[in-house]
């Protein structure tokens, strides 16, 4: 998996700014150039913030000229791209917008350009701090020019991994399924009429066949790539970790092997983050990341606390002897159950405790 893309690090760890970051092109699948901060804040370099709606795109470049918009297809986006002068790009910035923003990605990818994708909430800061209430898309583009010749080209950049996006959307359509297929069978439980009940059996039984189908086609596109594969077979032999477990990390966790234990943690949204000011001392909380990939570590750790001799005796100290909340001692485990995946697939190793 290569990309030129690059983004901010998670908003939940803290990080030293060391005034250089990791801009850099990959040829080969080897980093072939990487760039100071001085280097990189030349006069001529351009600042491009890129508003995505689901018809067209509104594209503002810092300091220079007025916006402009165009349609959100692949042709046009193309054909913009191609009009650029790549040498004079410093970063392209946008917000995620629900999937729209899938063909200005891979365009900026298959062109080598670098680019950011911001969190909506830096980018309200951002808003707030410059005085500004108006909204458009307009705007919206302009703010983002702002954000990245202001903020981002301060700041420590890491390269995005871009994830399989075929397994990722059919992870995604899986939990989908699964939340479907729950309501209905509640619906099931309370309903009377018979007439009801047969829909509802119906319904309930169609959503089972395209489950079990769903489930067979993730399992045999992991069995069609042997590094994904073999990363599959290593996650499972952590007592607790199931398929599901191994096809949402794969899916939805294209980071994992390739981050320090601390930054997946916060990645995925299992590092406590705490809250104080004065002689106020708020209860650290966890959160944001990825709730997809935690749902799936919570029952990883339910099952091993009970299964696992390693995590049971690791949950044990903590509500025991340290006298933890359970929840709190069970998202500790879900943290460690992430860090030893990370590690695993780092590694290239089995579970030593297998």
């Amino acid at each position: 998996m290569t990309t030129v893309a690059i983004s901010t690090l998670p908003a939940s760890r803290s990080y030293t700014r060391t005034g250089a970051w990791a801009f850099a092109r990959m040829q080969s699948g080897v980093w072939t150039k990487s760039q100071t901060m001085e280097e990189f804040a030349v006069p001529d370099k351009l600042f491009v913030g890129i508003d995505v709606a689901k018809d067209w795109i509104d594209i503002a470049i810092y300091d220079s000229g007025p916006t402009r918009r165009i349609a959100n297809t692949r042709q046009a986006i193309e054909a913009w791209v191609n009009g650029l002068d790549h040498e004079r790009i410093g970063l392209i910035a946008f917000e995620p917008t629900g999937g729209y923003e899938r063909v200005l990605r891979l365009s900026l990818r298959q062109a080598g350009l670098p680019f950011a994708r911001v969190h909506p909430n830096q980018l309200t800061a951002f808003r707030t701090r410059r005085g500004i209430k108006a909204k458009t898309d307009r705007l919206d583009a302009g703010l983002l020019a702002a954000f990245a010749a202001v903020e981002l080209a301060t700041r420590g950049l890491a390269p995005i991994v871009e994830a399989d996006d075929v397994l990722r959307e059919m992870v995604a359509r899986r939990r989908q399924l699964v939340d479907t297929l729950q309501a209905e069978r509640c619906r099931a439980a309370m309903a009377q009429v018979p007439a009801v009940k047969q829909t509802l059996a119906r319904v309930i039984k169609a959503l089972e066949a395209s489950l079990d189908g769903l489930e067979a086609g993730i399992a045999g596109h992991i069995a069609a790539n042997a590094e994904l594969a073999a990363a599959a077979r290593r996650m499972q032999t952590v007592i607790g970790v199931g398929p599901v477990t191994v096809h949402t990390a794969l899916g939805e966790l294209p980071e994992l092997g390739r981050l320090s234990g601390k930054e997946i943690a916060a990645l995925v949204g299992l590092a406590p983050r705490n809250r104080e000011s004065g002689r106020s001392h708020a209860r650290a909380t966890t959160g944001h990341g990825r709730p997809g990939v935690r749902r799936v570590l919570f029952n990883a750790a339910r099952a091993a606390i009970r299964w696992n001799p390693v995590m049971r005796a690791f949950y044990h100290r903590l509500t025991t002897v340290n006298r933890r909340p359970g929840k709190v001692a069970l998202t500790a485990v879900m943290r460690k159950i992430l860090v030893t995946l990370n590690a695993i697939v780092r590694d290239r190793q089995d579970w030593k405790h297998a």
